[in-house]
């Protein structure tokens, strides 16, 4: 009885293990937590750091599914939908653009930046 036990409490333990949260787990953003001013402080492409001057990129995500992105000089304007973890917005240019949240704590955010004309961004962002 003392060995089926052993066994048992032995497989109950791999099964946790093996069951724990890994890197792909989404992260849970709701439409509340993302609406607002992100203000990015950090951006990385093909694994080199940009010069990001404070407020030269910033995404405007506002209650009616309508949103800004400025980027240095440039910007876009266009509706978004939440889909997971990812803002998915439609430009008027048109451009599609994914905003995938890849950590949220509270105002502080890690998010994978991609368009459909093949631009790949890393930022971290503020929400001010």
């Amino acid at each position: 009885m003392k060995k089926l036990f052993g066994f048992m409490l032995l497989c109950a333990t791999m099964f946790l293990s093996l069951s724990s949260c890994s890197d792909d787990d989404e992260v849970l953003v709701t439409t509340e937590q993302i609406i607002g001013t992100w203000d990015v402080i950090w951006a990385e492409q093909d694994g080199e750091s940009l010069d990001v001057p404070e407020g030269y990129i910033y995404i405007n995500l506002n209650e009616d599914g309508s949103y800004r992105t400025t980027m240095f000089d440039d910007y876009y304007i266009g509706t978004y939908k939440l889909e997971g973890n990812t803002v998915v917005g439609t430009t008027k240019d048109p451009i599609t653009e994914y905003y995938k949240f890849t950590s949220l704590d509270g105002n502080n955010a890690s998010i994978d930046y991609s368009n459909s004309v093949g631009d790949r961004y890393k930022f971290k962002a503020v929400k001010r």
